[in-house]
């Protein structure tokens, strides 16, 4: 056999080694395959990982700052018996590990663990979440052992099992987008409280039953009571004023002293009849009408049981610039307790009530809520456009604006002084009680005589909302809803928005 020349032996021996060298990085980048994208889609390159003696391999995923991202894992048991297995993951950082959730991405059985027959292959689908503010490196592998009487795998303390479920629907903020308008009828909706409410009269007109008609409550062969009585008259209903725009079903009573609270009850608020959905104002959508589809569970004790959160309400959605993405603005569905709004300034940044919110206030799960840059508005009387103070304010949780509260009628007009009746009754966010906005009475600066410098002029008054919008002195004691964005990337993982059936966010 003749021997091939020098020269094309070394060709030869350079086509090999390009050849092992490609083979080895290619099977090296299907392991170590970094995503880098902020929307929700699917990295094309699926991780190989098989059941293999003695070899640990595993892919690697960026998951950039306030984003999700999905991948596939495809198991292969190489092996002639059945294994034990499970999806587990470390963080590149190990402090890291405490930013970063992984869901298995399916609505049915948890597959990320388990048994795996012999010569069986399965595809395994996860989501990535990371509500931090820095991209985290994500290591995805597999431990596994044989099925013997029972499953002991063995993981290290760096590497957490994948051992939760998550079927989102949709991103919240496209929903939001595309939510339908709806005709309404009038009615009412029942809240269940069990925060204290104080009775201060001394006799009470209750009833067995009540009527709803014309967005008014009217109890059905009412009675009166001395307070005292009370507790005797248990699954009554009571009116709080007058008007009966709001019933209260009592369940639970107390008495402190000479005091006496509902502990436990049901408060009906009524609605009118009217068109409900979505509208576009410049840059930002809001969610308008009597009672649009825009109710979600909040600030939740548990994320997995929403019988532990509280009811919010979607505003709309809020254009970030400095990012170039939506935020969803939501406000709690209920009050906190009345409060005033400061000692004397109508600022934001130095209000008693700013102070409360940031420091004493406390939310649930503020990993999911976006710090946003905002110009406090003004108004400099009730017959001009809102405008916008030059100074920037930076806040997690505030109160609404006048402008929201604006956007939410069913009317749309530039001027304040046109939202007077069905304005204002036909709209979402009037519950009929006075409110505090953000929104400060502005006056302009005078001139000195002497030295014609402008002097700034502290007006001390802020406007509220309700039933009709007013200049109220900051030192008044009103009713508080607070306000946060949420970031862009908040999935629904059921839900419809209904009041019935609102939406649950991950």
């Amino acid at each position: 056999m003749n021997k091939l020349p020098t020269k094309q032996i070394y060709l030869l021996s350079i086509i090999v080694l390009g050849i092992i060298t490609l083979s080895i990085y290619s099977t090296y980048a299907i392991f170590t395959y970094e995503a880098s994208t902020s929307n929700i889609l699917t990295i094309n390159t699926p991780g190989n990982l098989s059941l293999l003696e003695n070899i640990t391999k595993y892919k690697q995923v960026t998951v950039p700052k306030d984003s999700v991202v999905t991948t596939d894992i495809d198991i292969y048991n190489n092996y002639n018996y059945n294994l034990c297995y499970s999806v587990w993951y470390q963080t590149t950082n190990d402090n890291d590990m405490n930013k970063i959730k992984i869901y298995e991405n399916n609505n049915e059985n948890l597959t990320t663990s388990g048994v795996i027959e012999a010569a069986v292959s399965k595809r395994v689908k996860l989501l990535l979440i990371n509500d931090s503010d820095t991209d985290i490196k994500v290591k995805i592998g597999l431990s596994h052992a044989e099925n013997n009487t029972a499953c002991a795998l063995n993981l290290s303390a760096s590497q957490k099992q994948v051992s939760s479920i998550i079927n989102p629907k949709n991103n919240l903020n496209n929903i939001v987008m595309n939510s339908q308008n709806k005709n309404s009828e009038a009615g009412y909706l029942t809240y269940s409280n069990n925060e204290e409410l104080a009775l201060n009269s001394e006799t009470l007109s209750i009833a067995g039953s009540f009527t709803y008609q014309n967005e008014v409550f009217k109890l059905k062969e009412p009675i009166t009571i001395n307070i005292n009585e009370i507790s005797n008259y248990l699954n009554y209903y009571m009116c709080q004023d007058e008007s009966c725009k709001k019933l209260y079903h009592i369940i639970e009573v107390s008495q402190k002293e000479t005091k006496y609270y509902l502990n436990k009850y049901e408060k009906l608020i009524g609605y009118s009849a009217g068109v409900s959905g979505i509208r576009k104002v410049n840059n930002d959508y809001y969610f308008y009408g009597d009672n649009p589809n825009n109710y979600l569970y909040y600030n939740c004790a548990n994320e997995l049981d929403h019988k532990t959160c509280e009811l919010w309400r979607i505003i709309g959605l809020t254009y970030n610039a400095e990012d170039n993405k939506y935020l969803t603005k939501i406000t709690k569905d209920d009050y906190l307790n009345k409060q005033k709004y400061a000692d004397s300034s109508e600022e934001w940044d130095s209000s008693s009530i700013n102070k409360y919110l940031s420091e004493q206030y406390k939310l649930a799960n503020d990993l999911y809520l976006k710090e946003f840059s905002f110009k406090q508005e003004n108004l400099t009387s009730l017959a001009n456009r809102i405008s916008y103070r030059d100074k920037l304010n930076k806040s997690k949780i505030m109160l609404i604006n006048l402008s929201d509260y604006l956007n939410a009628s069913k009317c749309t007009n530039d001027l304040v002084t046109a939202y007077t009746g069905e304005c204002l009754t036909n709209n979402w966010l009037n519950k009929g009680e006075k409110e505090w906005t953000m929104t400060m009475n502005y006056l302009e600066p005078i001139k000195d005589p002497e030295t014609e410098e402008l002097i700034p002029v502290t007006n001390n008054k802020v406007y509220s909302v309700g039933s009709s919008i007013e200049e109220t002195e900051v030192t008044n004691e009103l009713n508080v809803r607070p306000v946060v964005y949420l970031k862009d990337r908040m999935l629904v993982t059921s839900g419809d928005g209904s009041f019935d059936n609102p939406y649950i966010i991950r």
